[in-house]
């Protein structure tokens, strides 16, 4: 049903559709890199860029041009009646290239989305292997016009964004780093003491480190610095081992919106913040900023390429064997984490947290 409305779309088509289907963290990092892709298109054309509903809190760091279409990816996967009403939505917009933008790729979601556009031309990298899902994929090839080609080493994720606008633009730029335009970001406010930002929350409980260096960070500090702890709206309610940092005397816990966040996180003294979407938001605004990883995602999202590196960041990843697992960990969890992350001490971290507070101011 699907394919034949698309099918009947609108004449006249105009625009581009972009389907982003990662977290809220790449959401913030494809901020970076959409304006090359909005260059397959004119200047007066519409740019419509389909998100998880969680990544339109990221909105105020793309251009005023660009659309964001939020779709719950759930109710998408089992509800009939959702996923035909985004479809329609989509078809009405008469767009006239579709891109699906992310290497691993839902044909349940991405795919679908993407015909529904009716566009004329609908692009996509070819996708990673995904036993799951690889006869799906190969069978939706011919809903595309082509499939780009990405380098078969792993590479982060922004990397693979950019090689897919190399490939459909027809030639190169340099890999974006990770800064933010500096007029998408409110200014920092004014603080009676500088501010260290803690942030220890993952949507994935078994990628955080212990919540005792947290504790143990706030404790070394909080003489000099203002402690604040960043969460999200339900946060606490869904990982409460960290209400013991919440209610750590002293701490302010800063649940304001992503916007207001990015602004603090701008004029913070440090961020130390697990690998998560506040992690990137902290970076690109420019904070000193340090992150504590597990192992499991190495290159496909930490330590960042080189060519996409700042200078205000800090990578601590546990040194071990089976690195770049993606999450399948072949050890029993320990204490609730991924077996990796106990190389991240209370000791190793506080040492390199004061080295990132002694080394000199850098410039915007």
């Amino acid at each position: 049903m699907i394919q034949r409305r698309a099918a009947k779309a609108v004449e006249g088509k105009s625009g581009l559709l972009l389907v982003s289907s990662g977290g809220l963290g790449d959401t913030i990092l494809f901020s970076l890199i959409i304006d090359r892709f909005m260059a397959l298109v004119g200047d007066n054309e519409p740019v419509w860029l389909v998100v998880r509903k969680e990544s339109l809190a990221a909105k105020f760091l793309f251009p005023d041009r660009v659309k964001m279409i939020p779709v719950d990816y759930r109710k998408f996967i089992k509800k009939p009646f959702y996923k035909l009403g985004v479809c329609r939505e989509i078809t009405d917009l008469g767009a006239r290239i579709a891109i699906s933008t992310d290497h691993l790729r839902l044909p349940t979601v991405d795919d679908m989305i993407v015909i529904s556009s009716g566009a004329d031309e609908n692009y996509a990298l070819s996708p990673r292997p995904w036993p799951k899902h690889d006869k799906a994929l190969q069978a939706h090839r011919d809903w595309y016009t082509d499939w780009v080609e990405p380098d078969p080493a792993m590479a982060h994720r922004l990397i693979r964004w950019w090689e897919l606008a190399n490939g459909l633009l027809g030639n190169e730029a340099d890999v974006p780093r990770v800064k933010f335009d500096p007029s998408r970001l409110q200014d920092a406010p004014v603080t009676d003491r500088p501010e260290i930002i803690l942030h220890p929350f993952s949507a994935i409980a078994e990628r955080e480190v212990d919540p005792r260096v947290f504790i143990d960070l706030a404790d070394a500090f909080e003489d000099d610095y203002q402690i604040v702890m960043t969460a999200g709206p339900n946060d606490l309610a869904r990982a409460p081992r960290h209400q013991v940092l919440a209610d750590h005397p002293g701490v302010v816990v800063d649940t304001t919106d992503l916007q207001s966040k990015a602004a603090r996180l701008r004029g913070a003294a440090l961020v130390v913040s697990v690998d998560t979407s506040i992690m990137h938001l902290s970076v690109g605004a420019g904070a000193p900023t340090l992150c504590l990883a597990s192992a499991a995602h190495i290159v496909d999202s930490i330590p960042y390429d080189s060519r996409m590196m700042p200078d205000n960041v800090t990578f601590m990843v546990p040194e071990i064997d089976c690195a770049g697992c993606l999450g399948q960990c072949i050890h029993p969890l320990e204490n609730g984490r991924y077996r990796c992350l106990g190389q991240l001490t209370t000791d190793n971290v506080l040492s390199k947290a004061r080295e990132i507070l002694a080394a000199p101011t850098r410039e915007d």
